[in-house]
């Protein structure tokens, strides 16, 4: 049976895990993904660690946070006044929101305390500072 090398196309099942057990992607049930080896389509972690795998063979890959979504910077935290939201918008903690930019430049935000006067906002991944666990399995292999 070959194993995978650099270059082959695979298909792979993976469930993705924090330290604590908690799923990271609920939202994708399929969990399947086609890829070429080496061309950087997934943390190249998990790349590495399918290397030398074999079609129907499993193992758990963990992920640093340095090399999944980066450090929990406490910078990225802010405090927005909360008269820069539309008065309309129905606002609540947990929330995520995307923020657009006189530049045109987009970002992403998790709303994590509301005040009368302001929202704080945390411009992290939710999933910075976290170690994700990957456990793969090959589905199949196509070597052309």
């Amino acid at each position: 049976m070959e194993s995978i090398k650099e270059g082959d196309k695979v298909k792979i099942k993976y469930e993705a895990k924090l330290e604590n057990g908690d799923e990271c992607f609920p939202e994708n049930r399929d969990n399947t993904i086609e890829l070429k080896i080496g061309e950087g389509k997934i943390f190249t972690s998990i790349e590495n660690g399918l290397i030398d795998m074999k079609t129907g063979e499993s193992k758990t890959i963990t992920i640093e946070a340095n090399e999944a979504f980066g450090p929990y910077l406490d910078n990225l935290v802010i405090d927005a006044p909360k008269s820069s939201f539309k008065t309309e918008a129905e606002l609540s903690i947990g929330m995520r929101i995307k923020i657009d930019t006189p530049t045109n430049k987009v970002y992403y935000a998790t709303i994590t305390k509301i005040t009368d006067s302001a929202i704080t906002l945390d411009l992290n991944h939710p999933l910075a500072g976290k170690k994700l666990m990957f456990t793969v399995t090959v589905i199949s292999i196509d070597k052309n």
